[in-house]
């Protein structure tokens, strides 16, 4: 991960010109949370849903729209999260920014009950590479090497009936939980009692070669089939996406300062960060 990341390059000059002017655009309109300020971008609007989280709302179909964090130098950060949208396709996006240039993003695609998975890296441009890590209850289950910046890391998919998953997701009420139990034909609904972890992060990490970082993109789900992108289907309930770095393109970069939350339809409401700040 790096901080400048050749921008002469036309692949990642153009992801820059749609997401960074959008993100600007409307910083006038921020709230704090949590001590972070939160701004709106593009035309949504957003206001302090509790203590610890804010709701966005007015979000259109372009998916340019949502929230902008301030996060200072931070070398990891997590939160919570939640769409809601009646449309038949709805796209969320986070973008990780250092030095106002975007290093990575991750991409949710839902279409009916099925939900697509990507990631985008920078360090070799266009040609940039990153590896999908499957894991289930901490366990790695499956692992996929050489995916293509920008394609699927995975599709997953919920299945009618069995044990059901393992938790109910983090901002689901115990009774929401039930009720969808019910309507999925579960065996057991006792797993709506134990929440599950914060559903995403972005992190900085050193690899095992000398001076070398990577981004990394964790993502957690209740247990559910993943389809990988080599075709192999497993049952997963965390997707770790890490950028592959070649010796060529090492760098000292070690943090990022903002993340951008976009959504397209209804509301977002985002909360509960955790952060690691550079030292």
């Amino acid at each position: 991960m790096r901080s400048l990341r050749s921008l002469g390059n036309s692949y990642w000059a153009a992801l820059l010109a749609l997401v960074l002017p959008v993100a600007q655009s409307h910083a006038q309109q921020c709230v704090k949370t949590e001590g972070l300020n939160a701004c709106a971008i593009g035309k949504a609007q957003l206001k302090q849903y509790d203590e610890t989280s804010v709701l966005l709302y007015n979000l259109g179909t372009a998916g340019k729209d949502g929230a902008s964090i301030s996060l200072g130098q931070a070398t990891d950060w997590t939160a919570a999260f939640e769409t809601s949208s009646k449309d038949p396709e709805q796209k969320t996006t986070f973008t990780a920014v250092s030095d106002g240039a975007a290093i990575s993003t991750t991409t949710s695609i839902r279409k009916g009950d099925s939900t697509e998975i990507s990631a985008t890296f920078t360090g070799a441009g266009a040609e940039s590479t990153y590896m999908v890590q499957a894991y289930r209850q901490g366990a790695l289950v499956a692992e996929v090497r050489n995916v293509l910046t920008g394609q699927p890391a995975a599709i997953a998919r919920p299945v009618p009936g069995g044990n059901g998953p393992s938790c109910r997701p983090y901002y689901q009420s115990v009774q929401a939980c039930r009720d969808n139990c019910f309507q999925m034909q579960y065996n057991s609904c006792n797993y709506c009692e134990t929440r599950c972890p914060r559903p995403i992060g972005f992190h900085n990490v050193q690899l095992e070669q000398a001076h070398l970082g990577a981004c990394r993109w964790v993502i957690r789900d209740t247990i559910r089939p993943v389809i990988l992108a080599d075709g192999n289907t497993v049952e997963a309930d965390e997707l770790v996406l890490t950028e592959e770095v070649r010796a060529s393109g090492s760098y000292p970069y070690l943090s990022f300062e903002r993340i951008l939350f976009q959504a397209t339809g209804g509301t977002a409401r985002i909360g509960d960060q955790t952060i690691g700040v550079s030292k």
